[in-house]
């Protein structure tokens, strides 16, 4: 398929989706930067690269670009602000955790995300906790020669619970907040992907939380999860190199202000056992928090390799860790 064709018939589609819903504010937690050991060593830029089991919750659509089939098991963390400091509005800890298997043209998927966050005012401080347990399915459809259409469809089972914070740290108060409980909610939510792929290029739109649950809180309150529209590009010039930029199409309201993420990354073979990525994001409006990451992954069999990544922001002490094993056929 064409490159020009590639590029006409993913930019229809794109403005067909996002018709759906117009680039809007919304409030929330969980990001898309929580799990896939490769998308995260690339700082994101990962929605038109998804080629793995992480598809599914990268792009749904990029499942049905890989092999015919792969698995992912990984854990990721992060910390946004000082820890060290006494508590304070702004910082947070979070964890995910995916475990993902992928064939044509079906995909299934379990998901643990987990936010603390130090919120409220200096006066009236709470820290509140976001749990959220994801099963996923994911379909695959190909529409035309080099472009396919994929959605997650998620059974979601979550909490959310606020308390007055304490400890002495910041890091104390979010490490509280993270053992608190409380009863779940089950609802149901979706993905949306698209993947346009030519020998050269690749385009991908992913559009996350299309119902945007609440888990029981009341109407008037910004949603844990919101809705999230992306827009990515990559290119191979070479053998075993490959090139990304990804751009958020709406603004969300997270801990630290609003974001509206963009990010450019690249991941290159260096043989048969190993590959390197790098990448830095930063946000288009309010405070741009830039954030550099750099991934590694060896193999360690055929079809299997362990991926890692390390990023660290430059305001404050952000961070991220993470470790994955992934295998694919």
């Amino acid at each position: 398929m064409g490159t020009a064709r590639v590029h006409r018939t993913a930019v229809a589609v794109v403005s067909l989706l996002l018709g759906v819903v117009a680039p809007s504010s919304s409030g929330a937690q969980t990001v898309f930067e929580s799990v896939g050991e490769r998308a995260l060593g690339m700082a994101g830029a990962f929605v038109a690269v998804a080629d793995d089991a992480s598809a599914t919750h990268w792009n749904p659509a990029g499942l049905g670009t890989g092999g015919p089939l792969g698995m992912t098991v990984g854990t990721s963390r992060f910390q946004l602000g000082n820890h060290k400091g006494p508590p304070h509005p702004g910082p947070s800890l979070g964890k995910g955790n995916l475990v993902s298997f992928g064939s044509l043209p079906l995909g299934v998927s379990y998901g643990l995300f987990q936010v603390s966050s130090l919120g409220g005012s200096e006066e009236a401080l709470r820290a509140e906790t976001i749990n959220i347990q994801q099963f996923g399915l994911t379909i695959l459809q190909s529409i035309l020669p080099g472009v396919t259409v994929g959605s997650t469809l998620k059974l979601l089972r979550g909490y959310i619970v606020t308390q007055p914070a304490e400890g002495a740290s910041a890091g104390d108060a979010l490490e509280l907040a993270a053992e608190l409980e409380a009863n779940r909610h089950t609802t149901y939510d979706l993905d949306l992907g698209v993947m346009a792929t030519s020998d050269l290029i690749r385009i991908g739109f992913t559009f996350k939380n299309l119902r945007s649950p609440t888990f029981g809180l009341p109407t008037d309150m910004t949603p844990p999860l919101p809705r999230q529209a992306r827009l990515g590009f990559a290119v191979t010039p070479g053998a075993g190199l490959t090139l990304a930029m990804d751009l958020d199409l709406n603004t969300v309201d997270l801990v630290g202000g609003l974001r509206r993420n963009a990010a450019v990354g690249g991941e290159i073979a260096l043989g048969s056992h190993m590959s390197a990525r790098s990448g830095i994001r930063w946000s288009l409006v309010g405070a741009k928090r830039p954030l550099t990451a750099v991934g590694l992954s060896v193999r360690v069999r055929r079809g299997l390799w362990i991926d890692g990544h390390y990023a660290k922001g430059r305001l404050d002490d952000d961070q991220e860790t993470g470790l994955a094993m992934r295998a694919g056929f």
